[in-house]
């Protein structure tokens, strides 16, 4: 039986996406300063094509284009991070967060490192992504920035740096879909799952 669902509403189209992710990257360089090197490392798919878009902005700002790593963690049993509604069992999800690629073309030791994902919401997978980087070296410093935060009560990880706040139900869904991956930028949030 197929759940229908309804778009409720067209949160933030391809431009506001674009004028987010250079505020993200404003964010990031400020926050840095002089102090390190920041590296970038986009956490799956989603994450990964905005940590690209954000080195490119950074590099207007200042001349270098940070390098960009690859964190794959898929959530345990098959079931997507976002999904935490009918993965939920006694406040915990069901299965854990597995590391299936680590691709770091760069040192982490000393280095400002930024995860970058697309939408923080229990932060565990953020929790993880860092916890895993945190065992790989020393960087000096240890950021979540994401795209959009879902203001979850209590997450494991809550980004440092925010496109956007949006307070979505948990009877709704939010979903980001990117011009690389999906042809077109938009951000949803949906009723049902």
């Amino acid at each position: 039986m197929q759940i229908k669902t309804e778009i409720k509403d067209i949160c933030l189209n391809g431009g506001d996406i674009e004028r987010m992710v250079a505020a993200m990257a404003q964010q990031i360089v400020q926050g840095e300063g002089a102090a390190a090197s920041p590296v970038l490392v986009g956490l799956n798919t989603k994450g990964l094509a905005i940590a690209k878009r954000l080195a490119r902005h950074m590099a207007l700002l200042c001349g270098v284009q940070p390098p960009i790593g690859r964190l794959e963690i898929a959530c345990g049993e098959s079931l997507s991070a976002s999904d935490t509604s009918s993965a939920m069992a006694g406040g915990e999800p069901i299965g854990g967060y597995e590391v299936q690629s680590v691709d770091l073309p760069f040192c982490i030791d000393g280095a400002a490192v930024v995860v970058v994902d697309d939408v923080a919401f229990t932060g565990r997978t953020a929790r993880k992504a860092l916890d895993v980087l945190g065992s790989i070296g020393t960087p000096v410093s240890l950021q979540l920035a994401a795209l959009v935060d879902r203001l979850f009560p209590n997450p494991a990880a809550c980004p440092n740096v925010a496109g956007v706040q949006l307070d979505v139900s948990a009877n709704e869904r939010l979903l980001v879909f990117l011009e690389e991956i999906d042809g077109f930028s938009e951000v949803l949030v949906r009723r049902g799952w």
